[in-house]
């Protein structure tokens, strides 16, 4: 019995796990999609037709020569004919990912090799020289591409070049473009556009404040409603109760109408306040503070202690398990809100991160790489705040259960 509980507590966690970890796997991927990851990018291995190959491959000077050898196409550059090398079209694309180069090469003499980038501003630079020694076999050269000593356009770049220089023929084939495996580039991409990090600090803000609001304010009116005794006080906590069950998007227009009233649309305020008291933090506190014993507030009136000293001396020391709680429910659930940054902020650069996550795929040429990067810059911020806060909460109850 054990061990299919234990099993079916695996499979539970696999099955939860896994789109976590498909995006996370993902994200460090440099091309390609969810399941094909493109790490090499054939430039041209010539074995296309000749009229969609000149599509591909242009001559620098005349036109180059196809040959094919045991049912194997190569192109073959002659400088006594003019055909002074190849450019390769790569469109306009973005060539930070890009790790080496290799290809493969046989030359009927000794020759210099000049490979060059050139970007749509026409701008052209070389990023290496090689020495073409004679050989009659085959053999395949690996260049490092150091991206960052390029001064062209590396994000727009239309050709790779390559040109010869001295006597003699260069026989060329399978020219491959190798991708950095595994590349944070996807990040530093996401990171570098123009709004991501203002929506990352709009959220962070919003974020921080509204728990900051629901750990004092929830926790406030938390002691009133455990500790002080007035009329209606049963039925003013049904009514906070009752709250709970009124679905957001019920309450958006009233909300829209009073942030409009009082000129707070589209600044954080609008997204702030909203979220500084929420029906969950009053029930939340209010039930833990019932359970603490009231001769520790006897104990402080003795002392000479009111009824703030009381609340953040004695009480509030000894909520941590349950402020650590409502700390994490608040920050996620204001962390990932989409309804109402949506309707509150109108311009992009109140946008929360959420909200620019949905225009990041509507505004930019996105790839799954980057979109993955971006969910993940994402939610890192709310696993990295629930492992710190489950500590406290674990040291909490360990700390009552010793009292006790």
């Amino acid at each position: 019995m054990k061990l299919l509980v234990y099993s079916l507590l695996v499979l539970f966690l696999v099955i939860s796990l896994f789109p976590t970890f498909l995006m996370f796997s993902t994200a460090f991927v440099p091309e390609g999609d969810l399941f094909n990851r493109t790490i090499e990018k054939i430039v041209s291995d010539f074995e296309a037709p000749r009229t969609v190959l000149l599509t591909r491959v242009r001559p620098i000077g005349k036109a180059f020569e196809l040959v094919r050898e045991e049912q194997n196409n190569f192109a073959r550059l002659d400088p006594s004919r003019e055909v002074k090398g190849l450019a390769f079209s790569m469109g306009s694309s973005d060539i930070n990912r890009i790790s080496h180069l290799i290809f493969k090469v046989r030359a009927s003499s000794a020759l210099k090799l000049s490979l060059c980038f050139k970007d749509i501003k026409e701008n052209v630079e070389e990023f290496a020289r090689l020495l073409m020694e004679p050989s009659s076999q085959w053999k395949t050269l690996r260049v490092n591409i150091d991206v960052k000593k390029l001064k062209l356009d590396v994000l727009h770049v239309s050709q790779l070049r390559m040109t010869i220089e001295g006597d003699g023929t260069l026989d060329i084939d399978d020219v491959t473009l190798v991708n950095r495996y595994p590349t944070f580039y996807n990040f530093v991409k996401v990171l570098r556009e123009d709004y991501f990090g203002r929506y990352l600090l709009n959220s962070t803000v919003v974020s921080v404040c509204s728990v900051l609001g629901n750990l004092f304010f929830c926790s406030l009116v938390a002691y009133a409603f455990a500790r002080k005794h007035f009329r209606m006080k049963e039925l003013f906590f049904s009514i906070v109760l009752a709250t709970m069950m009124i679905p957001p998007q019920v309450t958006i227009i009233p909300t829209f109408i009073l942030m409009r009233k009082l000129n707070l649309i589209n600044t954080y305020w609008a997204l702030i306040l909203p979220n500084l008291v929420t029906p969950f933090g009053i029930f939340l506190m209010r039930q833990y503070f019932e359970q603490l014993p009231l001769e520790l507030d006897q104990a402080a009136k003795i002392d000479g202690a009111g009824d703030f000293r009381i609340f953040w001396n004695v009480l509030l020391p000894l909520s941590k398990p349950a402020l650590s709680v409502l700390g994490i429910n608040t920050f996620v659930l204001t962390w990932n809100d989409v309804f109402y940054p949506l309707i509150l902020t109108t311009s992009r650069e109140m946008r929360t991160v959420q909200i620019g996550l949905a225009l990041y795929q509507k505004l930019n040429v996105f790839t799954w790489p980057t979109l993955m990067a971006a969910s993940t810059i994402a939610g890192l911020p709310i696993i990295v705040v629930f492992l710190i806060f489950e500590k406290r909460i674990i040291s909490g109850i360990l700390e009552g259960a010793i009292k006790s």
